[in-house]
């Protein structure tokens, strides 16, 4: 018996002691960039490009405001057209205020995911903005694509053959630069220029989809493009999630041209006559009518977008500060 009890002390004895060891095991590391500059803006950059991305063990943002550098740190992943992250709370100048970034990953790891780039980034934004934020699923605004009218008018492209797509592969730090394609296609004809797939005299290419931003409106054009195309170019613009109740299949050739009024820019900015341009590049003749609103135009096509209520993801501030000096 005694020799018994004193097995369990040694034992306990034994456990204890390993207790302050186990207290020591060090925690995962925090990802975050090696260096990282951040230097206000206040002047648009020439010829209007604002944002930015990954590139080789850089991360460059041009004139971003906290808003768009929020979005690049939570915006969830989605294989399906998603709107932009909604952010509530936040200070007035989430908005107003601008800045260039430079920021260098180590690449003595090897390759970087999406994910652990987003890490990165709120590391920054907890170092240098002093942020306080979190995700939440809350009740808001949501559309519903509908149709509006049976037959819908939007119309069917002859040639319903699929039309091959390179897939998107965004370029992470660390990651290799792909090559270029060895057929890039014809070059890009600007606006105004005759052969613009913007043209209405101008058939479009098959697999063509995309958006014209003039003080004159906007114009979006598909040609034998699907609905979801549509809605991944409606989605940054419309203040909340597009959801698709059509039940509509196959390719659609189509143009609308609309207003900015109701809508909002990917960074906040509520849209006018006078921000549908990217500050400081050139904008086309105004209107000499207005131009319908989105929702109006849309039921040229015999489709709606209807408000309704649903659940979606939100980034909540807390609270945050503006930027340390470098």
């Amino acid at each position: 018996m005694k020799r018994t009890g004193k097995l369990i002390l040694l034992i306990a004895a034994a456990a204890f002691a390993a207790l302050p060891l186990l207290s020591q095991t060090p925690a995962p590391q925090r990802l975050s960039f090696d260096v990282v500059s951040i230097k206000p803006n206040a002047s648009p950059p020439r010829g209007g490009y604002i944002g930015g991305g990954t590139r080789g063990d850089r991360y460059t943002m041009v004139y971003s405001n906290l808003r768009m550098l929020l979005r690049s740190a939570y915006q969830p992943p989605s294989t399906t057209p998603s709107a932009p992250l909604q952010i509530i709370g936040g200070p007035n100048w989430i908005d107003s205020d601008r800045y260039d970034i430079q920021a260098t990953a180590n690449c003595g790891g090897g390759s970087l995911s999406q994910e652990q780039v987003q890490l990165m980034i709120r590391s920054m934004l907890e170092d240098r903005f002093q942020l306080k934020a979190h995700m939440e699923t809350r009740e808001g605004q949501v559309y519903n694509l509908v149709v509006a009218k049976n037959p819908p008018k939007i119309k069917l492209s002859e040639d319903q053959t699929p039309v091959p797509r390179r897939a998107f592969v965004p370029i992470l730090p660390c990651n290799p630069v792909p090559e270029p394609p060895a057929n890039p296609g014809p070059p890009t004809i600007p606006p105004g220029q005759r052969g613009n797939p913007f043209d209405p005299n101008n058939p479009a290419p098959r697999g063509f989809m995309g958006m014209s931003f003039s003080q004159s409106g906007i114009v979006l054009r598909g040609s034998a493009a699907s609905i979801s195309s549509m809605i991944s170019m409606l989605q940054n613009y419309v203040g909340g999630q597009i959801l698709d109740k059509t039940d509509l299949k196959g390719l659609y050739d189509f143009t609308l041209q609309f207003g900015p009024e109701g809508l909002v820019n990917p960074d906040g900015r509520p849209m006018s006559s006078a921000t549908i341009t990217a500050p400081g590049a050139p904008g086309g003749d105004r209107a000499a009518d207005p131009a319908p609103t989105l929702f109006t135009a849309i039921q040229e096509l015999g489709l709606k977008l209807e408000p309704a209520k649903g659940p979606i993801e939100v980034l909540v501030v807390e609270s945050v500060q503006k930027p340390t000096e470098n």
